[in-house]
């Protein structure tokens, strides 16, 4: 009874102190003879004129008295509505304490609140935690958005009233009627309605808040790549205005985000581009209430193509203390048109928005699940959203957070709701991440089987480099158990040893085992590269624009097989773009966005040290082992430590013996026979000493096995075609050559 009591007088106070907010008799007391609406004659002449002046005066006297009216009929209606308030609390007092008892009396049969709290846990617990560990994070995932939600507030408290946007606070705003056609109003009720509270973006909020409230020059460009949330800030300060909840400077602003390209497409010409838009421009700073958004404003400050250079009036205007203009851009078009344009880099301040973590994701997914929830007509456990951060923050390179994890969860539901399921688990997550990136987001059964016998299946393709293809699939294994964890990417190799013994065979037959396919084998020649000119078309051009080559093949290839053939003829500086790649998985591009290479695996080819590899073998009929090697390049500044050390593995790869050489013969010859046999039905086979003869006659150990294949196809093919072309052998027949 005492605390129904209490908060009876709680409430009468709460209200009494709202009243005022909600008439907003503070700011029309301030206003009270301000001009309605900012309207004041705008009439000029050359000269003085008396008839302008005393035109002037009377439209502003006219304009004043009108304000005055309406803002004292509103402190009228209030003071009428505060001293019913007054005249009535005895009544209502009254009534309160015969109902009182009453009151209590039903309260003994409801639970309490604390009893509804644990009842409505213990039920979401039940339902959103698949395993134990998680309960405590799930209890305060709850706690933070789920016991606020079910508990709420009363409308008498503080909190509640004082939510309820007040009266007339667009009477101190002016008219902008020919802007307004132009622009989406984000500070009105219908757009407010739909703006989520803004997660881990305090410190951006206030910073524009405080950069808005200045004097003079308030203006700011928020610069962040897309997706990262510029939106999301600017419409959470639309929110915040419209709620009254910013600094009393800013409480009763609109923030108007005008459309640009609708402007650019009604004028054609540059003039009349210019002209309408200052024009709508001092429409917004005679209001004295505008906060323009401009979104990409980079694309009118300069008449590159695309772009509609509008600087001239945006200048003009940025600069009056009536009307203030927020931006947004990338980081890269910031640096190549706003910090380059002079002025208009002075007139605004840069605000940088800067990737959310994970943890800040995972809170503003907590805030979104009971919206996904409440559409889907799920439930979503904890781990699935946990699944959901931890999996697009490893597999999802291109798309910041925490849009990436907004758009997977979002993906998922839809997915589940198509599967008819009544739960979201993160077993669909995996599944959908690795339908989204080609990518295994975990060890399953057939991955393990391949992985422990990939010795074996790599041996049918790799003739004689047993030792090679040893320490391959051990360090294959040792990287697949991080799977998921590490930053590097899957794996990545160093393969030495002189050209043609298997180095490119290898990296095809890898593409085949794990990725399924030699397609999914990206392949560059470094040779190619061997200028620091050259590095910009491998990792693209801030001046041209262009991405490069390794950036595009990277992004639209993300999971396979990376190989870079020949490394050791790259330039130097490109060397030590790959440290960062093999060490954190990816590189920067030429326009300073990250390519991820998490998910490649990385084979790099190389024939340096090759005549060393030749002059050990021929003093001690042995060839080096890869230590010596190593330390043979380092010596020679072919590669440095540092380098060598970021792979996962330098495999050696020895020079053929003539054991092996039959055996490629052999399975080279296999190739063309079976070509054969699809295309002219003929069976052909070959004999031991004829192959013996044509690999004596191409087989040079310098240059490996691809000149004896040359050799070997050229040899084979012309016999065969002599014999078809002589009647000696026709289709279902064979062809023996010796």
């Amino acid at each position: 009874m005492q605390r129904k009591i209490l908060n009876y007088f709680e409430g009468l106070y709460n209200i009494f102190v709202f009243l005022p907010f909600y008439f907003s008799v503070p700011t029309l007391l301030k206003t009270l003879f301000s001009p309605w609406k900012n309207i004041v004659s705008q009439e000029k002449t050359v000269g003085f004129s008396f008839s302008a002046w005393a035109s002037n005066v009377t439209f502003g006297l006219i304009s004043r008295f009108i304000g005055a009216m309406m803002r004292s009929i509103l402190i009228f209606t209030y003071l009428v509505v505060t001293v019913l308030f007054v005249v009535l609390m005895p009544v209502i007092t009254i009534i309160f304490f015969v109902l009182l008892p009453f009151m209590v009396l039903l309260d003994s049969f409801k639970q309490s609140d604390q009893q509804l709290y644990e009842s409505w846990k213990a039920d979401f617990l039940g339902k959103h935690v698949l395993e134990t560990e998680h309960t405590k994070d799930a209890e305060a995932w709850f706690d933070r958005i789920y016991k606020d939600r079910l508990l709420k507030k009363p409308w008498w408290s503080a909190d509640s009233l004082f939510e309820t946007t007040p009266m007339a606070r667009d009477w101190t705003m002016g008219f902008t009627p020919y802007l307004d056609q132009y622009a989406d109003n984000l500070s009105s009720v219908e757009y407010v309605s739909h703006v989520k509270d803004v997660i881990g973006r305090e410190q951006e909020l206030k910073q524009l808040e405080a950069l808005l409230s200045k004097s003079e020059e308030a203006n700011a460009v928020l610069v962040g790549e897309e997706g990262i949330g510029k939106d999301a800030i600017i419409n959470a300060l639309a929110k915040r205005i419209y709620e009254g909840k910013t600094n009393s400077l800013l409480n009763y602003k609109r923030i108007l985000k005008v459309n640009l390209e609708r402007i650019s497409a009604e004028h054609n010409d540059q003039k009349q581009r210019e002209a309408f838009f200052e024009e709508l421009l001092k429409e917004a700073a005679q209001a004295k209430s505008v906060i323009l958004v401009i979104e990409s404003i980079d694309r009118y400050l300069s008449t590159a193509d695309g772009h509609v250079d509008l600087s001239v009036p945006l200048e003009k205007y940025a600069k009056r203390s009536t009307l203030q203009i927020i931006g947004t851009t990338s980081p890269f078009l910031y640096e190549k048109y706003v910090f380059t344009h002079e002025r208009i880099n002075q007139l605004f301040t840069r605000i940088d928005i800067k990737e959310l973590n994970a943890q800040d994701t995972l809170t503003v997914m907590e805030t979104l699940i009971p919206a996904f929830e409440s559409r889907y007509k799920l439930i979503i456990p904890y781990e699935t959203m946990l699944a959901v951060v931890d999996k697009s923050d490893f597999y999802i390179s291109n798309t910041p957070f925490p849009e990436k994890a907004i758009q997977l969860m979002d993906t998922a539901c839809a997915e589940a709701v198509q599967n008819r399921a009544p739960i979201l688990t993160p077993d669909l997550i995996n599944s959908l991440i690795t339908e989204k990136t080609h990518a295994p987001t975990s060890i399953n059964a057939s991955t393990k089987t391949m992985l422990l016998g990939i010795e074996e299946a790599l041996k049918k393709q790799v003739i004689s480099q047993d030792q090679a293809v040893h320490n391959l699939a051990a360090s294959l294994r040792s990287a697949y158990v991080l799977l998921g964890k590490r930053k590097k990417p899957l794996a990545s190799f160093l393969f030495l040893g002189p050209t043609g013994t298997g180095k490119t065979e290898t990296a095809k037959a890898l593409a085949t085992l794990f990725f399924q396919s030699e397609k999914q084998l990206i392949r560059f020649d470094m040779s190619g590269f061997q200028t620091k000119q050259d590095i910009a078309n491998l990792i693209g051009s801030s001046e041209t624009g262009q991405p490069g080559l390794l950036t595009t093949a990277v992004r639209d290839n993300p999971y396979g097989v990376l190989l870079l053939d020949e490394l050791e003829k790259a330039h130097k500086d490109l060397l030590n773009i790959f440290l960062t790649v093999l060490d954190e998985g990816y590189f920067t591009d030429g326009q300073g966005k990250r390519v991820d290479c998490k998910n490649l695996m990385i084979i790099a080819t190389s024939n340096a040290g090759a005549h060393y590899i030749f002059e050990t073998l021929a003093k001690t009929q042995q060839i080096p082992s890869s230590d010596d090697l190593m330390n043979y390049l380092i010596q020679e500044n072919i590669y440095t430590p540092e380098f060598l050390n970021r792979f996962d593995g330098v495999i050696l790869y020895q020079p053929l013996s003539e054991v092996a050489l039959l055996q490629i013969a052999h399975k080279f010859f296999a190739g063309i026979a079976r070509n054969y046999l699809a295309s002219q039905k003929l069976t052909v086979t070959v004999s031991d000493e004829l192959l013996k003869s044509l690999i004596k006659k191409s087989y040079h150990p310098e240059y490996g096995a691809r000149n004896m294949q040359r050799v070997i196809q050229q040899e084979i093919e012309d016999k065969v075609a002599k014999q078809i072309l002589s009647g000696e052998a026709s289709a279902g027949g064979t062809i023996a050559l010796t």
